[in-house]
């Protein structure tokens, strides 16, 4: 973990010295909720190494209003947690990915299951298991956070999970950004649904196991765990 820290480090250090550069004193990063708390914190820590530079960190605007913001020159820096999309290669940006982070299942701390089987989670989400209980916890309703389609973790859901993307009719309150998502699943107690594992872990949500499997860096490296999407970073121009 500590190396992958490092290399994020270096990564970020790079492309924010070089944005300074060219903006000035003060960089914005806009975009992806999902790698949100993870810049700030990292932009903290380069603040205090580099004064008189100042880092925003703005609250999400989905991936999508990362790219278009920075492309129409709002933005120094866009944060995403997808690749740049086909339709969005009008706009003439570099892209580069800094990091890989698992996209995990996550519940209110109150719930005291620590893993689910694929089918159950599709069966948690379709509305055909509606307690607790019928999964191995205590009896209480099961409350859904689900995400919009098109959502960057939605999509790799759909994508890398057998049978999520089949569900017809997903139950839940549909949220449309990741803070939203954990600040939900936080406040209400009995409630699942998903998210980044930056996000999940920096809000304090108890991150489930899928299938027996861990989100840990040594089952995303081996490729056990599989449900993970890239970190990226987008700019317009030369740095």
């Amino acid at each position: 973990m500590r190396n992958i820290t490092v290399c994020i480090v270096a990564v970020l250090t790079i492309l924010i010295a070089c944005s300074i550069a060219a903006a000035g004193e003060t960089i914005t990063i806009c975009g992806t909720g999902d790698s949100q708390e993870l810049l700030r914190s990292l932009a903290r820590a380069y603040e205090k190494g580099h004064r008189g530079t100042s880092i925003s960190v703005p609250d999400s605007i989905g991936s999508g209003g990362g790219v278009r913001e920075t492309a129409s020159g709002n933005c120094d820096l866009g944060r995403v947690a997808r690749p740049l999309k086909k339709k969005e290669e009008k706009y003439n940006l570099s892209y580069k990915a800094f990091a890989i982070s698992p996209v995990v299942f996550v519940v209110n701390p109150n719930v005291n299951v620590n893993s689910l089987t694929t089918d159950e989670i599709n069966a948690i989400f379709s509305g055909k298991i509606t307690m607790w209980n019928e999964v191995g916890g205590h009896k209480g309703r099961i409350y859904v956070a689900n995400r919009e389609p098109g959502d960057s973790s939605r999509s790799v859901l759909e994508k890398k999970m057998q049978g999520f993307k089949d569900i017809k009719d997903s139950v839940g309150k549909i949220i449309f950004s990741t803070p939203e998502t954990t600040e939900t699943i936080r406040q209400y107690k009995n409630t699942i649904g998903y998210t980044s594992f930056a996000s999940a872990t920096a809000a304090g949500l108890k991150v489930i196991s899928r299938d027996g499997v861990a989100p840990s860096t040594e089952n995303v490296r081996s490729g056990s765990y599989q449900t993970v999407s890239p970190f990226g970073i987008v700019w317009k121009g030369e740095l």
